[in-house]
């Protein structure tokens, strides 16, 4: 076998590029043939290569929660197959307890062999509108494991080629969507088919010891790359902390995500999530394998080799995870123990990001710093049953437009998905065509972003009305504490819930519930939050200010109490000596 560093560098890139777009092409013909719009729209599934032993060599980029987790599903189901595996095998596995990311995300996973020898796995992951739980579609309340969902550990759909009629008859009977889950998982193996086949002419082409051999030396070009970008922050510990809403069932009882951050002189960095709550009763937790651990490999990603401040291109693969240690105590939220309910966790992982950022924030390089982000997720599930076909319809929304805190230099930007989430919006269009429902308004929030010398972005207000009696679950968080601001920017604002708004039966609802009801004609109002300000807001452009006020961002009033920038509301101009005046006053008063 060829010696890592002996391949040459053009045959290097191009089976790195060719491998990368393997991924990228499983993962648009999943895309193009799945049934539900949480693939076919909002993308919500990922795509990958990975060796004998779970290592990943290449993914798709779309969902990094998703990509990323794989690995740990292949290592999960492999102790329980024993390594009992052969041609036209494939495998179907979700179990949060044994490497899975959490029990709706399923992955199909299909072995690649070459001359009889296991050389690597395809695999895919998607979340499923249903998985046979307690509820349609989201079962954050679920007691314990098994009344969130039905579970598969490293069971096959195919073996040797021959199709498990009765588990797939299983899977038919057990979901409220039989021809949509069903769908979604014929795309999955279809994916996973393909990128087999591509895979093996790349073997054959190159030969399989120089593609092996490929894969390891762009694992060591990842974590290199990686490392040298950890090197440039001072070595020391980090700490921040920030504090969800509650479980779903405690509702306002808050708990605390503990974050300190460790930054080693050789590269490496530890995030310690010691001190974070205990773990629940609900389904509030995040499984350490695949949840906890690839939430944090995403935000140190994210940080660190932001593609568009890189200068060079840097692989997603097994070696950014290599410097990365995390450690969470078993019995917290962000490592339960079995069988702990674990069906919501995105809301938990997104807090571990924004808490790097805010203890790493005085010690990155300037083009890195961010205020506070949104850092949440509104999951959120309609469902209803119709008598006359005698079948559930279920759509799942996932109402991640927040934004991001202002930035060095930039502001947030608006109504977009945060940290270790990415899944895009689904047309309004798709919604009404398909679902008892209507969009009756989808745009940015009326109240100011965070206010700084960088301002936040905003995030959205959306209000859908029921057009039938449905059945509405949720798991979301930021409802308490609001996004923080930044060397003297402004904190941010929380999101809310709200049914039948700015009516005489206006009705709070929390972040997180199970079963809760919209009768026929009832509005539920969106709001997701608004990031934090970077830097003092007497300090911005005055002419920023006044951009902001003719695209309707803040009021003249706000232009004046935030900024100190006095505005000729008929005129629409700066007044500079009023202006002087006034942020005078503020620096006096701030002194």
């Amino acid at each position: 076998m060829k010696g890592i560093g002996e391949i040459d560098p053009v045959t290097l890139r191009v089976i790195g590029g060719a491998c990368d777009s393997i991924c990228k092409e499983m993962a648009l013909l999943q895309l193009r043939v799945s049934h539900c719009a949480l693939v076919t729209e909002s993308e919500d599934l990922g795509c990958g290569l990975f060796l004998p032993d779970g290592r990943q060599i290449a993914e798709s980029g779309s969902s990094p929660l998703h990509c990323g987790s794989i690995g740990g599903y292949i290592r999960g189901f492999m102790v329980k197959l024993e390594g009992n595996l052969q041609e036209g095998d494939v495998i179907i596995h979700n179990d949060p307890y044994a490497g899975a990311g959490h029990s709706p995300d399923v992955g199909i996973m299909v072995p690649i062999f070459y001359h009889d020898e296991l050389i690597g796995f395809t695999g895919s992951t998607t979340h499923w509108i249903d998985i046979g739980g307690a509820y349609p579609g989201i079962n954050l309340g679920a007691f314990d494991l098994w009344a969130e969902a039905k579970l598969f550990h490293g069971i096959k759909l195919y073996e040797g080629g021959k199709k498990n009629q009765q588990l797939w008859d299983f899977i038919h009977d057990n979901v409220r969507t039989p021809k949509d889950v069903l769908g979604d998982c014929e795309a999955q193996i279809a994916a996973c088919q393909y990128g087999r086949k591509r895979f093996l002419r790349i073997v054959e082409k190159y030969d399989l010891y120089t593609v092996l051999a490929a894969a390891e030396e762009w694992m060591n070009y990842a974590e290199t790359m990686l490392r040298k970008q950890i090197k440039k922050i001072p070595p020391g510990e980090y700490y921040a902390e920030g504090w969800l809403d509650d479980d779903g069932r405690n509702l306002g009882q808050h708990l605390k995500v503990a974050t300190k951050v460790i930054i080693e002189k050789t590269g490496e960095i530890t995030v310690d999530l010691t001190g974070s709550a205990p773990e629940t009763e609900t389904g509030f937790n995040s499984t350490y394998i695949g949840s906890t651990r690839i939430g944090v490999f995403i935000a140190v990603r994210s940080i660190f080799l932001d593609e568009f401040i890189m200068d060079e291109m840097v692989p997603q693969n097994e070696g950014i995870f290599k410097p990365i240690k995390v450690i969470a105590p078993l019995g917290t939220i962000f490592n339960p123990r079995f069988p702990k309910g674990c069906f919501a966790r995105l809301g938990l992982i997104q807090r571990i990001g924004d808490n790097m950022l805010k203890a790493l924030g005085p010690v990155l390089p300037e083009h890195l710093r961010s205020a506070g982000t949104s850092a949440h997720i509104h999951w959120i599930s309609y469902a209803g049953y119709r008598p006359n076909s005698e079948d559930y319809w279920v759509h799942l929304e996932a109402e991640a437009g927040g934004s991001y805190g202002g930035r060095y230099r930039k502001d947030g930007s608006d109504a977009i998905s945060v940290l270790c989430i990415n899944p895009r919006n689904t047309p309004v269009e798709h919604q009404e065509m398909l679902f008892p429902m209507r969009c009756e308004r989808y745009e940015l929030r009326e109240e100011p972003p965070g206010a700084g010398k960088w301002r936040s972005g905003k995030g959205i207000i959306r209000v859908d009305r029921a057009l039938v009696s449905m059945t509405v679950c949720c798991e979301g968080d930021r409802h308490y504490e609001p996004p923080w601001g930044f060397q003297g920017g402004k904190d941010g604002i929380p999101g809310s819930l709200v049914r039948n708004a700015g009516t005489d039966k206006a009705e709070q609802w929390p972040a997180k519930f199970v079963g809760k009801i919209l009768d026929a004609g009832d509005t539920l109002e969106i709001k997701t939050p608004i990031g934090g300000g970077f830097g003092p807001p007497i300090e911005r452009d005055p002419e920023n200010v006044l951009k902001d006020v003719l695209d309707d961002y803040i009021t003249v009033e706000d232009a004046e109490k935030q900024y100190g920038v006095v505005i000729n509301p008929k005129t629409k101009t700066i007044d500079d000596n009023a202006t002087e005046i006034r942020r005078k006053l503020f620096r006096s008063s701030i002194l």
